[in-house]
């Protein structure tokens, strides 16, 4: 699959995680890109909403996914059943939205930082 818009990065995320809320799915695209301008914030690179490079593309993802994960935890803590001596309690995705932010981070500092100088003059 190709991910190289925030169109195609939301659909991706909203199909491989599962009960995603409807307050959340429905602000996927929203959520992507400020993954999307978290990352150009960082590189200082210019990334367009349409036509990612392949390059970007992993930090924003995983960047994406945490807060998914964030926003879907927020709507609905992990539900407890207990039963007598038996007790079933659901934590939510297997990875933590901490999980894919740190994920996040190391690609982004496989990605670098443009360094601009300046000379001054007076």
């Amino acid at each position: 699959m190709v991910l190289n818009t925030i169109g195609s990065i939301a659909i991706h995320i909203i199909e491989n995680f599962n009960n995603i809320p409807a307050g959340v799915s429905g602000n996927m695209v929203e959520i992507v890109d400020m993954a999307r301008q978290h990352v150009e914030n960082y590189t200082g690179q210019n990334i367009g909403s349409n036509s990612i490079d392949d390059r970007f593309q992993p930090a924003i993802v995983s960047f994406a996914k945490a807060d998914t994960i964030d926003f879907v935890q927020a709507q609905a803590g992990g539900e407890k059943v207990s039963l007598s001596e038996l007790s079933i309690e659901e934590s939510g995705e297997s990875m933590s939205s901490k999980d894919w932010r740190s994920m996040g981070e190391i690609e982004l500092k496989y990605l670098g930082r443009s360094v601009g100088f300046r000379r001054s003059q007076s």
